[in-house]
């Protein structure tokens, strides 16, 4: 093994301990305090785990290639210094099965996302998660709900009201011309 080799592996398995690192984080945070607070997080986590769980495939046909690659050179031994073939079936064995698995697990996840693709929180199923977060009483919230209304209110009128009010109103504006409420889609890369 040349000198190059070495960083590359090091580097190769550094991602797959960072991999394992933020699966563990992403649990954790959605465990934690105050975890998820809009349902459409969800189908947006699903898509990329999607994605993860076909990467997780991809990865496990590689590591298969390049064992066959170094048992068809030579390169490969086995420390009690019995045939590395058999050994090498097992793993290739599993690495099929962890492949398989993986691409029912995307399909899983795929399957997750689009049907969450209709679901969708409510204002005050959000608002009431936030302010719960915040550790406000329900008067509370809804004392600074009418505050909040009010002043969102004022900032659309830097006019007096009477001056707005006596003016055309506007046609509303057609639901296909509005912009879409959906989260993103997920990310294709990490």
């Amino acid at each position: 093994m040349t000198d190059h080799e070495t960083p590359a592996d090091e580097r190769t398995e550094l991602l797959a301990g960072e991999l394992f690192d933020r699966a563990r984080a992403l649990a954790q945070h959605i465990q934690d305090s105050p975890g998820l607070m809009r349902p459409e997080a969800v189908r947006t986590i699903t898509g990329n785990l999607t994605q993860v769980a076909f990467r997780l495939a991809q990865i496990a046909e590689e590591l298969d290639a390049f064992l066959n690659r170094e048992l068809d050179a030579g390169r490969l031994g086995h420390h009690r210094g019995d045939d590395p073939v058999p050994t090498v079936l097992k793993a290739h064995d599993a690495l099929a099965r962890a492949t398989e698995q993986s691409m029912d697990l995307g399909v899983s996840f795929r399957r997750a996302s689009r049907t969450l693709d209709v679901i969708h929180g409510t204002e005050d199923a959000a608002s009431a998660q936030q302010k719960a977060v915040d550790g406000q009483s329900p008067a509370d919230q809804r004392a600074e709900a009418r505050t909040t209304e009010i002043e969102s209110a004022s900032k659309d009128f830097p006019h007096p009201i009477g001056d707005v009010l006596s003016s055309t109103p506007t046609p509303p504006t057609p639901a296909e011309h509005r912009p879409s409420l959906k989260p993103p889609p997920p990310r294709r890369e990490m």
